[in-house]
């Protein structure tokens, strides 16, 4: 069989890397298509995986949608050439259209309910939805459940164990913080938002009476934060959030990623509030791994109470009771693929 796998974000790959894998293995061709966005190239790269860009990524609303047509354009190009049996992506509307146009099957992972487009335009015409377990929505028959979150294809100790080393080749000073920043310019981030400079100011301010603090951000820092930019290349970033101390950020994705290698996390945003995300409230509510706070102020209060005290091996035990209830997702999403 022959697989496009499209990727738009550096969590796409690392979700979908032992899937690819594991294919390849059985014999099976795989295409990653990737976007020219945010550090996703990079990582490929730094990983010596090869790829096909399929499109750039714009930033304004108009640009988004004069650049649509230039990319399915491209993207059917693509797949006439290599006429892949399966469209595999985190709920592209372009791999899903392109597959609908070439009459074959596409198979869309979601971990959000909140993103109109999925919903309205991109379920109805896919093959396959995959999500997790506690996911609020319904979409039917083609609607498949998965135990545990699509971040453990990455991060599950069956996969990811962290290389301890990375401290001393980088000089990371410990114990320190993580503090992630992203650009909110994606297609859902449309009228959404996190920590303004003012609040980010404060809240270096406010951790690094503690500990060190490192720095990951989209956007360029002002000069008098640059100082604070984390050193590694982002191929790296989860063995990272896996020695940190704390994780405080505006980030859907990182936020998730912090909780899941058993480091404290809080995630502030303005999506947090009582129609917030499923994955998130069960990292919550249920397994005590994640504080979502939508107010930033009591959000930088919260990492001051963590960052005054060591709670990591709290949180590792919370990570070994977490994953004593999930089992090798990466073995169960590639059965299910090969089998369609």
């Amino acid at each position: 069989m022959k697989y496009i796998f499209e990727l738009n974000h550096p969590k796409h790959y690392y979700q979908f890397k032992y899937i690819m894998q594991a294919l390849q293995k059985q014999g099976h061709e795989i295409l990653v298509l990737a976007r020219d966005k945010d550090v996703l190239l990079k990582v490929l790269e730094e990983e010596g995986v090869p790829y096909t860009i399929f499109g750039k990524h714009h930033k304004s609303m108009t640009t988004k949608i004069l650049g649509t047509f230039a990319i399915i354009k491209n993207y059917l190009a693509i797949a006439r050439r290599f006429r892949p049996d399966f469209y595999v992506s985190k709920g592209s509307w372009y791999g899903t259209f392109t597959a609908k146009l070439m009459h074959r099957k596409s198979i869309i992972f979601i971990d959000s309910e909140v993103i109109p487009l999925n919903n309205r335009f991109v379920v109805p015409i896919c093959t396959k939805v995959i999500t997790a377990q506690s996911f609020k929505l319904d979409y039917g028959s083609k609607h498949i459940r998965m135990p545990g979150l699509f971040e453990d294809c990455y991060l599950s100790p069956t996969v990811f164990q962290a290389d301890p080393s990375i401290l001393q080749r980088y000089n990371l000073a410990q114990p320190y913080a993580i503090l992630r920043f992203v650009g909110w310019q994606a297609n859902h981030d449309v009228g959404r938002s996190g920590f303004t400079l003012q609040q980010k100011e404060e809240l270096v301010r406010t951790v690094s009476k503690y500990m060190t603090v490192y720095i990951s951000s989209e956007k360029p820092l002002p000069e008098h934060l640059a100082k604070y930019q984390l050193p590694t290349p982002a191929a790296l970033i989860h063995h990272v959030l896996s020695a940190a101390s704390l994780y405080v950020g505006d980030s859907q994705t990182m936020a998730t990623e912090a909780a899941l290698v058993g480091t404290p996390a809080i995630r502030s945003n303005s999506f947090v509030g009582p129609n917030d995300m499923s994955n998130f409230i069960m990292l919550q509510e249920t397994y005590g791994m994640l504080f979502n706070i939508a107010d930033p102020a009591e959000a930088i209060r919260k990492a001051e109470e963590l960052a005054a005290q060591d709670h990591k091996a709290e949180w590792q035990q919370k990570r070994e009771k977490y994953y004593a209830h999930t089992g090798d997702i990466n073995a169960t999403l590639t059965d299910l693929l090969t089998n369609l």
